[in-house]
């Protein structure tokens, strides 16, 4: 094989070999394809792959072939609509077409010059998610790998925020050791945890907040925390609070949560990854009322807004302080050497350095669809997802989880005929829950291996739940319904 044919050098290679993938792949995503996924066990797919590291190269096209047998055969297809998963959405085409420009470009937006237009776009991006949230015009922001990396820049800004430039220098202050503490929710997301470890405050600095019924964020026992830890010396650094939980989708009451931030004078950062979507809501765009009195604000457009990953994003009240929390000038991007001297680069703006053109998928929906399209997709999920909880609340074979559905998730779980004789409070106590916990998970694992569809089961507390997530804009009710009447069949094909 010519190393020339190989590297695909001249435009008609390139558009020839360009052709066969994008066949290849729209093959794969509209083929009309039964399973969600091969059924694939981890032994196989360890087979699959092992092998050693080519040592000389083949026809591009072979290459291809292989990818699609080993690649493509067995991928989770995130575009069916009987996929209910852990916030994969199907994302836009206008959105992955984007990808290509992207990866041929090949633009940093980390420094200006490695991606002058590519860093003018993202710009103009973040301005308006912040109008959205309702910023002013000092706020700014940075897009990111995910909600885990935003996150921690939202903490980290708190850190600083307490403790100065100091921090930066000399790492946490002997007198603060083990004395910092955040409160979040109980439903708040593992990386708020990751992130205080990262940030050297450690695991025990977090003050876990109970929730309601709702699954919401108890405001007067978060108050009552912040006071007595202020009683026992110990130092209030940030309250988080989380607008959409990753289990049951419920958004904490922002403003009320919001007012107490205030009151102790505590940095207030709200992770919406998942239920930032609603911005773009036509309809419920109300149920984030008090989002703009927060700090920071994490949003994921990867996971309800329909792009392919990665793309996360952080929001801030003040561009400033997020600048001054990064900001550092290696000799070799010093800003007295460039022709303009004011050139933003993002890399004063986040942990991360060399990082990919994210915001033109974003970009290329926007514009396609505006605000409003983008929304009525939005829309559109919940109310299938309004559809699945009726549907449920119908059928006495099920029994939904108690939270109100305020995104596009719902929990429910699968009633043998025993559990049914039994009283609500019964079958959530001793062997009667371990029983009906195993009965949940062999029927997902049931489904999962016949590849009809795809949903997880998730602990709440001790019971276990399916759980719904709607991020497929193409999952129509009767997907649901068939999904439902198929659980119902493989239960009754189960021993209990």
């Amino acid at each position: 094989m010519k190393r020339s044919a190989s590297l695909l050098s001249t435009r008609a290679r390139a558009a020839r070999f360009g052709r066969l993938v994008l066949d290849a792949t729209l093959r794969q995503i509209y083929g009309g394809a039964r399973k969600t996924y091969s059924g694939a066990t981890t032994a196989e797919l360890d087979r699959l792959f092992d092998e050693p590291l080519p040592e000389n190269g083949r026809d591009p096209a072979s290459v291809l072939l292989e990818c699609r047998r080993k690649i493509f055969r067995h991928s989770m297809l995130m575009s069916h609509p009987r996929i209910f998963g852990l916030f994969n959405p199907a994302p836009l085409p206008i959105a992955a077409f984007a990808e290509l420009p992207v990866a041929f470009l090949n633009q940093s937006v980390d420094a200006w010059k490695a991606g002058p237009a590519a860093t003018h776009l993202e710009i103009r991006l973040i301005r308006w998610m912040n109008d959205l949230i309702g910023f002013g015009r000092e706020a700014f922001g940075v897009f990111t790998s995910g909600g885990g990396v935003a996150n921690t820049i939202g903490l980290k800004l708190a850190r600083d925020r307490i403790m100065g430039a100091r921090a930066r220098r000399n790492g946490l202050s002997r007198h603060l050791v083990g004395r910092l503490r955040v409160y979040a929710s109980e439903q708040a997301h593992f990386s708020i945890v990751r992130s205080l470890d990262l940030l050297g405050l450690g695991e025990t600095s977090l003050v876990r907040i109970e929730v309601d019924g709702s699954m919401k964020m108890r405001a007067d026992h978060l108050s009552d925390a912040i006071k007595i830890d202020k009683r026992r010396g110990l130092v209030p650094m940030a309250v988080v609070a989380t607008a959409g939980t990753t289990n049951t989708g419920n958004l904490d009451p922002l403003r009320i949560v919001g007012a107490v931030a205030r009151v102790h004078k505590l940095h207030f950062h709200v992770d919406a990854a998942y239920g930032g979507a609603l911005l773009f809501s036509n309809r419920f765009a109300g149920r984030l009322d008090g989002l703009s009195l927060a700090d920071s604000v994490t949003i994921d457009p990867h996971k309800w807004l329909f792009q392919p990953f990665s793309l996360g994003g952080l929001f801030v009240r003040d561009g400033r302080r997020l600048n001054r929390s990064f900001t550092i000038e290696p000799g070799y991007l010093k800003k007295d050497l460039e022709a303009e001297t004011d050139r933003l680069d993002f890399y004063h703006y986040s942990l991360e350095g060399s990082r990919e053109f994210r915001g033109l998928k974003f970009w290329f929906s926007l514009k396609a669809l505006g605000r409003r399209g983008l929304g009525l997709l939005v829309d559109a999920t919940m109310d299938v997802t309004r559809h699945l909880e009726k549907r449920v609340l119908g059928l006495d074979c099920f029994e939904p989880f108690h939270a109100p559905v305020e995104c596009a998730s719902f929990c429910f779980r699968y009633l043998p005929a025993w559990a049914r004789r039994l009283s609500p409070q019964q079958r959530s106590a001793g062997k009667a829950l371990a029983r009906l916990n195993r009965v949940q998970i062999r029927i997902q694992q049931e489904v999962e291996r016949g590849g009809f569809a795809w949903f997880p089961t998730i602990a709440i507390g001790r019971a276990v739940y399916f759980r719904f997530g709607i991020f497929n804009y193409l999952t129509r009710n009767e997907d649901v319904d068939a999904v439902l009447g198929h659980i119902r069949r493989t239960a009754t094909s189960l021993r209990q």
